[in-house]
C-alpha cells in the first residue's frame, strides 16, 4: 500500500513539473510571425500621440554626424522594429500593403526598396503612407538643406532623427541615399551585350555592347555610357561605331540644374570620322517628374572638333568650330517590368562640318530578374551635310541600327 501511494505521488509530481515547464517555455519563447501580426494590428489601431514640436528649419549641414539614434514616443513602433530586426526597414503603402526589407535610395520621385520576398522594387514616393527605418540616411530637401539621420514617415511628415529631430513635409524631400555619400552606395551601372552570327552563303558576325555607369549624390550626378557596334561580312568589316558620353550635373533646385561638363566622343571610320569630340556645357530643366515619367532638356554652347579618316588634297585632315547643342531625355515606365527611354541630341555647327548633327536612341528595358534585363535599342544618326567617302562620293544622311542584348545591373 505504501509503495502504491509513493508511486502515485511520484507520478503527480512529474505531471506538475511537466506542466510548469511547458508554461514557462511558452512564456519566454521568441515571438513568431503570428506575434508580429498581432503587434502590427495593435499598431495600426494606435493613434499617434500629439506633440507641440514645430518643424525645425534646416539651414545647417549636419551630414558629418554619424551618431544618429532614432527616438520616438510610440512604444509599439519600437516593439515592431525590435521584432523585425535592427537591419530591417518597413513601409506602408496607401493601398494598405505592408513591405519588409531595406530602403536603398530615392531619386526622381521613386523609392528603391529591396523587399525580403519581392526583390528590388521602385515605388512612387506619393504612394507611401508610412516608413520606419533605423538605417542612417543622407537627405536633401528641395530648398537645398542636407541632413543625416534615421527616418520615419507619418501623416505626410518625414522625421529625421540625429542629435535632434527635423520634420519636413513629405513632398519637400528631393533625394535620399542610404548611408553617407561615400563608397559604393552612390554608384550604379549596367553592362549589355548582344551578338548575331550567321554562316553559309554569307558569313556574318555582328556584336554590340553598351556599358553605363552613374554616380548620384544629393547635390549632383554623373552619367557615363559607352556604345559599340562591330560588324563583319565575309571577312570584310561592314560596321565599326563607337560612342562615349559623359555628363556632370549640379542641382540648383528640384527641377533646374547646371551642366558644367557635356562630353561626347564619336568614331566611325567607315563614315569618314576618325574621331569627333564635342565638349560643352549648358543649363537644364526637368519639365516632368511624377514617378511614372520624366522629361528634361539641356541647352548650351559647345566646341566641335572632327578628325577625318581619309581626306584628299582639297580638304584638310581635321576641322573645328563652335556649336550649340540641345539634349532631350525622356523616360517612362510602361509596365512594372518594362521601361522606355528616349535620348535625342542635336548639334548645330558650320555647314562644312555637317550642319545639323542628330543622334537619337530609343531603348526598351525588360526586367527578367533583379539583375538581368533584356534590351531592345534603336539608333538613328543623321548628318544634314554628310561627308564624302574615300572615292569622293557623299555618304548617306541617315544611319539606322537595331540592337538586341542581355544586360546585367549592379548596385
Amino acid at each position: 500500500m505504501n509503495s502504491f501511494n509513493t508511486l502515485t505521488t511520484t507520478k503527480l509530481t512529474l505531471i506538475v513539473i511537466s506542466i510548469a515547464f511547458s508554461f514557462l517555455s511558452t512564456l519566454f519563447s521568441a515571438p513568431s510571425f503570428a506575434a508580429r501580426e498581432i503587434i502590427l494590428g495593435d499598431y495600426i489601431k494606435t493613434q499617434e500621440p500629439n506633440t507641440s514640436n514645430e518643424p525645425t528649419n534646416i539651414n545647417s549641414n549636419i551630414a558629418d554626424n554619424t551618431d544618429a539614434v532614432t527616438t520616438t514616443e510610440n512604444s509599439q513602433e519600437i516593439i515592431l522594429a525590435d521584432s523585425l530586426g535592427i537591419d530591417e526597414d518597413w513601409i506602408w503603402l496607401k493601398s494598405g500593403e505592408f513591405l519588409i526589407g531595406s530602403i536603398e535610395d530615392l531619386y526622381d520621385e521613386k523609392l528603391a526598396f529591396d523587399s525580403d520576398d519581392l526583390g528590388n522594387l521602385k515605388i512612387k514616393w506619393t504612394d507611401i503612407s508610412r516608413i520606419n527605418s533605423r538605417q542612417l540616411f543622407t537627405i536633401r530637401t528641395i530648398d537645398g538643406g542636407i541632413i543625416t539621420g534615421t527616418i520615419a514617415l507619418e501623416d505626410g511628415i518625414l522625421i529625421i532623427s540625429n542629435n535632434r529631430q527635423h520634420k519636413i513635409p513629405q513632398e519637400e524631400l528631393m533625394t535620399l541615399i542610404a548611408g553617407l555619400e561615400t563608397g559604393g552606395n552612390i554608384w550604379q551601372g549596367k553592362v549589355t551585350f548582344g551578338a548575331n552570327l550567321s554562316s553559309g552563303n554569307t558569313d556574318k558576325l555582328e556584336y554590340n555592347t553598351n556599358a553605363e555607369l552613374s554616380r548620384h549624390t544629393t547635390t549632383s550626378r554623373i552619367k557615363t555610357s559607352y556604345t559599340a557596334i562591330i560588324g563583319e561580312t565575309n571577312n570584310v568589316q561592314t560596321d565599326e561605331n563607337h560612342r562615349f558620353l559623359m555628363t556632370y550635373d549640379v542641382y540648383s533646385d528640384k527641377d533646374l540644374f547646371f551642366r558644367p561638363v557635356d562630353l561626347s566622343l564619336y568614331r566611325d571610320p567607315l563614315q569618314n570620322v576618325n574621331s569627333r569630340i564635342n565638349l560643352g556645357m549648358g543649363v537644364g530643366y526637368q519639365f516632368i517628374d511624377d514617378g511614372n515619367q520624366e522629361l528634361e532638356m539641356n541647352l548650351g554652347p559647345s566646341y566641335l572638333y572632327t578628325k577625318y579618316e581619309y581626306a584628299d588634297t582639297q580638304t584638310s585632315k581635321s576641322d573645328s568650330s563652335l556649336a550649340v547643342s540641345v539634349t532631350v531625355d525622356y523616360e517612362r515606365e510602361i509596365h512594372d517590368q518594362i521601361d522606355f527611354e528616349l535620348s535625342y541630341k542635336i548639334t548645330a555647327t558650320e555647314s562644312e562640318l555637317g550642319g545639323f548633327l542628330q543622334n537619337t536612341k530609343l531603348n526598351f528595358d525588360i526586367e527578367l530578374t533583379d539583375v538581368l534585363d533584356f534590351e531592345i535599342s534603336f539608333y538613328w544618326d543623321r548628318v544634314n551635310n554628310p561627308l564624302s567617302d574615300v572615292d569622293g562620293n557623299p555618304l548617306e544622311k541617315n544611319d539606322f541600327r537595331l540592337a538586341f542584348g542581355l544586360g546585367v545591373s549592379f548596385n
